[in-house]
């Protein structure tokens, strides 16, 4: 009986909130959990750095195409709608004033033939690219 516990009363119970018991005068509040927050960072920028190494030893990345090229004083100009009559015509111009064109069509009523005449009028590579493509489609 004669033994007493030291920092145990009853007199005033202890009330439990999300602050640990004040220090010297300073309130240390315990850490929140976060949920992997910094493993998901980490994962993230590990990711972020993998791919931009391999996009940039990948042959394609390194290499670009005659048409990537920027060409002072030379517009590269995109013609949609470049197999059709108008579309052909129009490209046609541009290549005689020389101009680098990239004409985009979906051949659903264009003519695959007014591509290889300017195919043939315009030879030099990085002057004429043809893409068989159709802008309305979402994939």
């Amino acid at each position: 009986k004669g033994f007493l516990m030291l920092g145990l009363t009853r007199a005033r119970p202890q009330q439990r909130s999300g602050r640990s018991a004040p220090l010297g005068g300073m309130d240390f509040v315990e850490p929140k959990k976060r949920n992997g927050f910094c493993a998901r960072v980490i994962m993230f920028s590990t990711l972020t750095a993998l791919c931009i190494l391999m996009l940039k030893q990948s042959s394609s990345f390194n290499t670009p195409s005659q048409f990537s090229r920027h060409e002072p004083g030379i517009p590269h100009i995109l013609v949609t709608g470049g197999a059709g009559y108008i579309g052909s015509h129009a490209a046609l111009r541009l290549l005689k004033d020389f101009y680098r064109v990239t004409i985009v069509d979906n051949l659903s009523r264009g003519n695959i033939g007014a591509i290889r005449v300017l195919q043939k009028l315009f030879p030099q590579p990085g002057r004429l690219q043809f893409v068989n493509a159709d802008l309305g489609d979402t994939q």
